[in-house]
């Protein structure tokens, strides 16, 4: 049976737009707090997202550009399992005096076990995005 994904996570990042922007887009950056992918920041770009495979995660997941709006929106295709639709994550970054807050959305359909999965994982990818980028 599948659930509805209703994630929703903000991070106030103290670092500039251009900085949070662009741990967002280049591959490299990318890599130092998500993982290493073949990212463009072009809309219909795909890339795949691999990883070792635990239960709720088939162990890639097929990504794909659906917009661009630098540096305030990206939004993602994000087909992470098997027998369920891909989903929607949005990145929306908001500059404010010292700091940018992201905030990330996801929405969709999963399995309950990958629920749990994308909530942790969103968690910890936007924890290391925030404390990476105060780092540059």
């Amino acid at each position: 049976m599948l659930k509805p994904i209703d994630l929703a996570l903000e991070r106030d990042i103290r670092a500039s737009l251009a900085t949070v922007w662009a741990c967002l887009t280049e591959p490299k950056l990318i890599a130092q707090w998500f993982f290493a992918v073949d990212f463009r920041p072009v809309a219909g770009h795909r890339f795949r997202i691999a990883g070792e495979a635990v239960a709720g995660w088939r162990g890639w997941t097929e990504v794909e550009v659906l917009e661009i709006a630098p540096p305030h929106r990206m939004v993602w295709s994000f087909d992470c399992v098997e027998n369920a639709p891909a989903g929607r994550v949005v990145f929306s970054l908001t500059e404010h005096a010292g700091f940018v807050r992201l905030v990330l959305t996801h929405d969709g359909l999963v399995p309950e076990p990958t629920l749990r999965l994308l909530d942790a994982g969103w968690r910890q990818y936007t924890g290391n995005l925030a404390t990476f980028a105060e780092t540059l």
